[in-house]
């Protein structure tokens, strides 16, 4: 590598070379990639076999870009299920969906696999992923994962699992400290409430909380700007792009870019990066076919580009998604609307992340969002060796208590709890599959362990 390697990166390395599992936990932009590389290139070296996993599509994508460009092209492989390239690759990215499935199957190619990759294990507390890592694989482990304070706990389920050695690589460290500020709805100015030392300033907070609540009380906001356009301006006439936006829902996500896409006096971009941006979009669909090409999410996609603003959620072609991630590392989109997806360890770190509210409708009820929800996507502020530090503005609209702010921003990231449910579908392919007995899936699960 050409640069000094972190204390933990070189602990975890040093397990490699010993051929031992170990969990690695740290803060987002921490540098947990350059494990897993280290890892890829050891089974290059021995001519063995790695599969490289992540939960989501889009971040399996994007891995396997990133492994392209640190690799050669033909050491890298993909498969998501839509795609499969160079599937005979040394190292093959995949969804932990695709791993399973080839679990339950009995695919021949898992005899050659040396290591197998997690990324985000802390995604283990998804219903919907969760039972990927209680399948029995006879291969060494690399778990990478945000910090978590049961971490001793996973690893010493995986050694008893595999009765061998897991390791724990665990550090606090951050590379870039956080600076977090909130905006209360109607204000012109943002409050610094925890520094970058970790001190919350509730004198801060008081005073924020006493203008909001006179605000709400008098009720006159006239004709004043949205606060999203007040918000981005703030951000942009400061310098502080390029800034990601997390919203909580697809439709506020698009709403709210195109708002601030209608703000004549803010300018994002200038014209020699308008060009630019609109010679990788025509770039990027000359493969599509021209039918395609006239969809309306491709059409009304290149106005926001050309304003520096992009979109980035699920419901977005993946053809889209790539692109707009790619205009974002360049540098050519400024302001990033997204849903919280995209914190999902997604390598684009901003300089600014900005939470468009504390609350979040999780399926059941609108409830304040938790601690490692906002460590997860807070993380995403501060670029390693660009910024000295990042920045993390939270926007509210009601009344919020010390003692709430204080657990959102300064809480413990949330532990790693199994959501692991036994299933007909699961129970079926069990059966199907030789050597997966669906009784074993249950008492070694980790579950059960906790």
């Amino acid at each position: 590598f050409p640069f000094e390697l972190d204390p933990f990166q070189t602990a975890a390395i040093d397990c490699l070379h010993r051929e031992e599992s170990v969990l690695v936990a740290a803060h987002t932009s921490a540098g947990k990639t350059v494990v897993a590389q280290y890892a890829i290139a050891l089974a290059i070296k021995h001519n063995q076999r790695v599969i490289y996993t992540t939960p989501i599509k889009a971040l399996s994508n994007q891995k396997y870009r990133d492994l392209g460009m640190f690799f050669s092209q033909q050491d890298i492989g993909l498969m998501t299920g839509d795609v499969t390239v160079n599937s005979e690759a040394n190292c093959i990215v995949m969804t932990t969906e695709i791993l399973r499935s080839m679990l339950y199957h009995g695919s021949d190619e898992l005899r050659e696999v040396a290591w197998v990759i997690f990324d985000e294990v802390h995604y283990l507390r998804d219903k919907e992923r969760g039972s990927i890592i209680l399948l029995p694989i006879q291969i060494k482990l690399v778990f990478l994962s945000a910090t978590i304070p049961n971490s001793l706990e996973f690893a010493q389920w995986v050694a008893n699992l595999k009765g061998l050695p897991c390791n724990v690589v665990q550090t606090d460290f951050r590379p870039t400290p956080l600076q977090h500020f909130m905006f209360p709805a109607g204000g012109n100015g943002i409050f610094l409430i925890l520094d970058e030392a970790g001190n919350f300033l509730e004198d801060n907070f008081i005073k924020m909380m006493t203008l909001q609540d006179s605000r709400a009380e008098s009720k006159t906001k006239g004709k004043e700007q949205p606060d999203i356009i007040k918000l981005v301006s703030f951000v942009a006439d400061r310098g502080m792009c390029p800034a990601i936006v997390f919203a909580f829902s697809r439709r506020e996500c698009e709403a709210l870019a195109l708002q601030t896409s209608r703000c004549k006096s803010l300018r994002l971009v200038g014209e020699s990066q308008v060009l630019s941006i609109k010679e990788v979009f025509e770039k990027a669909l000359q493969g599509l076919a021209k039918e395609d090409q006239e969809l309306p999410q491709i059409q009304n996609i290149l106005p926001l580009l050309c304003c520096g603003i992009g979109v980035h959620h699920s419901g977005l072609l993946p053809i889209l998604r790539e692109l707009i991630e790619i205009l974002f590392q360049e540098g050519l989109v400024k302001v990033l609307f997204a849903t919280e997806t995209f914190a999902l360890g997604l390598n684009m770190p901003a300089k600014t992340c900005i939470f468009t509210n504390c609350r979040k409708f999780d399926g059941q009820d609108h409830r304040w969002i938790s601690s490692g929800e906002y460590i997860q996507m807070a993380g995403r502020a501060g670029r390693r060796g660009i910024d000295d530090k990042g920045c993390v503005i939270t926007m509210f609209d009601e009344h919020l208590e010390p003692e709430t702010a204080r657990d959102i921003l300064c809480g413990q990231p949330s532990p790693l709890v199994s959501t692991f449910h036994l299933n007909y579908n699961m129970i079926l392919n069990a059966m199907r599959s030789s050597g997966v007995d669906p009784e074993k899936i249950i008492t070694k699960s980790f579950h059960q362990y906790q």
